[in-house]
């Protein structure tokens, strides 16, 4: 009879084991799906940052081309009054050599005249010089200001792909955000008919918690959900069962008092049980996704209260129904 009892004990202690690895399998995935979620909040940020550069960025290449349509206006005006100078000096020098060649060079007054019209001459051909690097110079400036331009307009656009997709990660964080109080205020409304001293309903960091009280789902001990516990889980089922884009983690959490029973270790052991037990009436009393759901144990390890007091013992068996948004369409802004 002992040895019959014996392998009972060791078949459920091998039955206990093959689900916690499952558990340990699935509360890793969403433990990633939570440091995704807080990528994004840093993306998100990183965007905002980006997007202050881009505009400070534009900002400069818009006085820069400012800058240089006043450049480019003056040197065009200074270079139309060096054409306007060369035109009537040039039309001087022409009617003054007209005049040497009509009356001859051979008298002293046209010596003279010659005499004023090289040093004309010269003058024009500096004046010239100067013209032709005028122009070279305004030619420059307008290359410049092209370039400038094509800077500017290259900064608008990415400015705008980069606001468009931090304003798109925005919406799809907001839409995920309004979602998640929709889904406080569903579950809060199933479950009117318990009291607050039995759970919780609120949020954090983006996500519900619902927070059930170790009286309300177990006596002490126990991994067996009681009537008024599986009550409770079918109204907060029913919810979960209309919001098909939630992932949901049960976390069973125990006192620091030590347990040991013929079936169970230890503290975490019990608080593993007690998850996959409220896992199954989730899942036995709708057609949730098995996939959507994961269990995990946390023992005596995550503690609301650190203490001993009867009331800061009580407080910490808990189990907590954590209800997540998936992040896919989020993701997918990111290309992640």
């Amino acid at each position: 009879m002992k040895q019959i009892i014996g392998l009972l004990v060791f078949a459920m202690l091998i039955g206990a084991c093959v689900p916690l690895k499952q558990f340990e399998e699935l509360s890793e995935r969403n433990g990633l799906v939570e440091d995704e979620i807080e990528m994004l909040r840093a993306e998100n940020d990183a965007l905002k940052v980006k997007s202050n550069e881009y505009e400070s960025d534009l900002e400069r290449a818009k006085k820069k081309v400012d800058a240089l349509v006043s450049d480019t206006l003056s040197l065009s005006k200074r270079l139309r009054r060096q054409q306007f100078q060369y035109e009537d000096l040039n039309a001087s020098y022409t009617e003054l050599l007209k005049g040497v060649k009509s009356t001859g060079a051979g008298n002293g007054k046209n010596k003279e005249l010659l005499v004023y019209l090289q040093k004309l001459q010269d003058d024009l051909l500096k004046r010239e010089d100067a013209l032709l690097k005028s122009e070279e110079e305004l030619n420059n400036q307008k290359r410049e200001l092209r370039a400038a331009i094509e800077e500017l307009e290259a900064s608008k656009a990415k400015m705008l792909s980069q606001n468009k997709r931090l304003q798109e990660l925005e919406t799809a964080l907001s839409q995920k955000d309004e979602a998640m109080l929709a889904l406080r205020k569903s579950v809060s409304d199933a479950l009117m008919g318990f009291s607050s001293d039995e759970l919780k309903v609120h949020m954090k960091n983006g996500k519900v918690y619902v927070s059930l009280e170790e009286k309300l789902l177990f006596s002490s001990g126990s991994y067996e959900v009681n009537a008024q516990g599986v009550s409770a889980l079918k109204e907060i089922a029913t919810v979960l069962e209309e919001n098909k884009s939630i992932n949901v983690i049960v976390e069973g959490h125990t006192d620091n008092i030590p347990y040991k029973s013929a079936v169970l270790k230890d503290n975490w052991d019990l608080s593993v049980k007690r998850a996959t037990s409220v896992v199954r009436i989730l899942l036995d009393n709708s057609s949730i996704d098995p996939i959507r759901i994961s269990a995990a144990g946390k023992g005596e390890f995550l503690p609301l209260k650190k203490g001993n007091s009867a009331n800061e013992l009580r407080s910490n068996r808990r189990t907590e129904i954590i209800l997540t948004p998936k992040m896919d369409e989020v993701l997918n802004l990111l290309d992640i």
